[in-house]
């Protein structure tokens, strides 16, 4: 199935109205809890990102797509340059085929180009299995706080723990500080 996706990974100032219309329409399907936020061009939850992976089929529409921003983030005192990574969706029907998977591996293909140390999300702790398998490690015991934003545009603080995961990309994980995370402000 992955062979009848054309990817493609953009800078944020080049993807069009139709784009962002899109990207958006694939995040409403592949989150409908949070469809009413994804409409029209709405295309991302918190951070705009810099970059994205997207997959795209035959007939224009987005079937894969990643965002990442590069942002320090403070883990135990210390600032961390990481390649915030989220909105990782995949076509419902598609999912379970190997198009995430391959939405990974080019993933971590962006993140070397962007030369960040680490690869960083928040992943949900049924996903985290998925991610592991594809070379991220959960940070053990991490509790992590960032601004977040409602479909109203309301900041609140939010503190999670568990399901925080970083990726090894120009440092090694052992070199990852311990800590609390604090983001400094939203995920993409």
């Amino acid at each position: 199935m992955t062979d009848d996706i054309r990817w493609e990974v953009v800078e944020e100032s080049t993807l069009s109205l139709t784009d962002h219309e899109a990207i958006a329409a694939l995040l409403g399907q592949a989150f409908p809890d949070w469809s009413h936020w994804y409409v029209g061009g709405r295309d991302y939850a918190g951070m705009q990102p810099e970059r994205r992976v997207i997959g795209w089929g035959a007939d224009g529409t987005v079937l894969a797509h990643l965002g990442i921003r590069r942002m320090f983030i403070t883990v135990g005192g210390q600032d961390v340059l990481v390649g915030d990574t989220g909105i990782v969706a995949v076509a419902p029907k598609l999912q379970g085929t190997g198009v995430g998977r391959e939405l990974l591996v080019r993933t971590s293909a962006v993140l070397e180009g962007l030369r960040v140390p680490y690869g960083f999300l928040g992943a949900g702790e049924d996903r985290v299995p998925f991610y592991a398998h594809m070379g991220w490690h959960e940070v053990a015991d991490a509790v992590g706080t960032f601004s977040a934003f409602t479909a109203d545009g309301v900041g609140v603080t939010e503190t999670e723990q568990g399901g925080w995961m970083v990726l090894p990309v120009a440092a090694q994980l052992e070199d990852w500080p311990t800590g609390p995370i604090m983001l400094n402000g939203q995920q993409v």
